[in-house]
């Protein structure tokens, strides 16, 4: 495991130039929008969005879109975007540990090569869940190690921890949470991103 990357600096710098690259790279953004169908109607929690280019095509059709971003620099160029396409977006500066919205307060919550970057991961996932309405759905895009079969997947997995980065079972850490799995595969560059949707359970049902 590599020395873990300092985030927040990381992608302040970075931010003026994510969303241009995100154009110049197409199938980046096309590996984002796979989170797209499994969001439903409602209220939508994106973390990590950075400057903001999933989370507007999000706003253009979800009732109540909100965005969290541990980023400064990120959360400006994300702000910038949506309020040139007029869509009404509450941001708020913050991480997947600690998510500053009270508990059953969205639809669905979505991650796009985000929960990767975190180390706690099995509290981000109770937070996640937390927020996350009886019926809602945590839909997470990242990159994955499929293992040792997969010789190019599993080399760009390691290359991904030695900048910091943890490859997790992302499903497992669902079911710890109380999620219940209703979608994952592999896609992508040689099968190395993987697409993990978790259902909460509706006790109200």
């Amino acid at each position: 495991m590599g020395k873990q990357l300092d985030y927040s600096r990381l992608y302040n710098w970075l931010a003026p130039v994510y969303g241009p690259a995100m154009r110049v790279i197409p199938f980046w953004r096309g590996y984002t929008e796979a989170a797209l169908p499994w969001l439903p109607e409602g209220d939508i929690l994106e973390i990590g969005p950075g400057p903001g280019v999933l989370l507007a095509t999000i706003a253009e059709t979800h009732r109540i879109t909100a965005g969290l971003d541990l980023s400064p620099g990120m959360l400006r160029e994300a702000r910038e975007r949506l309020q040139r396409q007029g869509l009404p977006v509450r941001l708020a500066r913050g991480n997947a540990t600690c998510i500053p919205f009270a508990g059953a307060s969205f639809d669905a919550v979505v991650m796009t090569f985000a929960f990767s970057a975190i180390p706690d991961g099995d509290t981000a996932m109770r937070e996640i869940t937390r927020v996350l309405r009886p019926g809602g759905v945590f839909a997470l895009v990242d990159a994955c190690d499929p293992g040792p079969q997969n010789r190019m997947a599993h080399w760009l997995a390691k290359a991904w921890a030695l900048f910091g980065d943890f490859m997790r079972d992302e499903a497992a850490l669902m079911r710890t949470a109380g999620l219940t799995i209703i979608e994952q595969r592999q896609f992508g560059a040689f099968d190395s991103i993987r697409i993990t949707v978790g259902r909460k359970p509706d006790t109200t049902a």
